[in-house]
């Protein structure tokens, strides 16, 4: 009997286990998207003003991109690739001018600045800043900045469009580390083939029905499934929802850092970024999944608990009636007698 318990339970747990699995296949983790939405969190769960000074640079950036004027600073410089190759075209024609002999208006700073160019101090200099600050090709994105000085899109908009574009021009890929690297193979050929859980799931709901062998207990089995599927599902979502809700997130040291701000990331700012990074794992279907799975679990789970009380409760009724015609039987013996 101890032996049947455990079976039933462990088939029970990989029910559980691959419907999990299942429903959570209907995200499509792509790593670019991913990442865009994420920065698109950080720069939302941010102070304030360091959302105001990250708005501002990416903005001044954007006036490298209006037609004849002049780029200020190497931030803009270093932010616009098309803008540095021009830059190297005109020091070329520089040098063939001067070979001509042409005079040059300026010549002493065209001079100067295509000796860093050449020099690689320029380049230098634009490595130093992109390893510590988040600098994008404005080449790509102008019509951003035109629709955001237009007002026709907002700070959070302009941000998220901005780095948006960088992430959907890359060709990103998660990571590849060991295990992770093999899991992430696993779940993608199983992803593709979901033919595959439905297959696994009809086998273990024919054993978990051939080991209990009544219609009953097995529907009461499928009642506490569920309550665990929808409790497994949620609850890691409720709990991060309570968090915000007590502690809070907040990412202002990491959007401060990205854009050469701050002293440093905080621990709970990395924390932040790991909840906001579980919940991208979550979508509307998957949440419609796990309430509904929870909705139903629990409804189940309830309503065999009161049908088993008033099951207790009209045993121990009929018990009574029994004893009490036991009784007045025996009393109307005695009175005969």
């Amino acid at each position: 009997m101890y032996f049947k318990n455990l079976l039933v339970s462990i088939v029970k747990s990989l029910i559980v286990f691959v419907v999990v699995m299942l429903v959570f296949s209907l995200v499509a983790f792509e790593f670019p998207s991913l990442a865009k939405g994420l920065f698109g969190d950080i720069f939302q769960y941010a102070s304030p003003e360091v959302q105001k000074h990250a708005i501002s640079r990416l903005a001044e950036t954007c006036s490298s991109l209006d037609q004849g004027k002049k780029v200020v600073t190497i931030n803009q410089i270093c932010a616009n690739s098309s803008l540095l190759e021009s830059m190297q075209e005109n020091c070329k024609d520089y040098r063939a001018l001067v070979q001509q002999g042409v005079q040059i208006e300026n010549e002493e700073q065209v001079k100067e600045t295509c000796r860093q160019l050449e020099s690689g101090e320029i380049e230098s200099a634009c490595n130093g800043i992109r390893k510590n600050a988040l600098l994008p090709d404005f080449s790509s994105i102008g019509q951003i900045c035109r629709d955001y000085k237009a007002g026709k899109i907002d700070d959070k908009v302009f941000f998220f469009n901005v780095l948006g574009s960088q992430f959907s021009s890359m060709q990103m890929e998660a990571p590849k580390i060991g295990l992770l690297d093999k899991y992430k193979n696993a779940t993608d050929y199983l992803n593709n083939n979901r033919i595959i859980y439905f297959v696994i799931l009809a086998i273990l709901l024919m054993g978990l029905y051939s080991l209990i062998m009544d219609a009953a207990l097995f529907w009461k089995a499928m009642g506490g499934i569920l309550l665990n599927l929808g409790m497994i599902i949620m609850l890691p979502y409720f709990a991060v929802l309570v968090y915000d809700k007590f502690v809070g997130i907040n990412t202002t040291s990491i959007l401060g850092s990205m854009f050469g701000t701050g002293n440093g990331i905080e621990p709970k700012a990395l924390i932040s970024v790991i909840l906001l990074l579980f919940l991208r794992t979550y979508n509307a279907l998957i949440i419609t999944i796990g309430i509904v799975f929870l909705t139903i679990g629990v409804i189940s789970v309830t309503s065999q608990r009161l049908y088993s009380g008033y099951n207790k409760r009209e045993v121990k009724k009929k018990d009574k009636n029994v004893d009490k015609l036991f009784s007045d039987l025996k009393e109307s013996m005695e009175k005969e007698k």
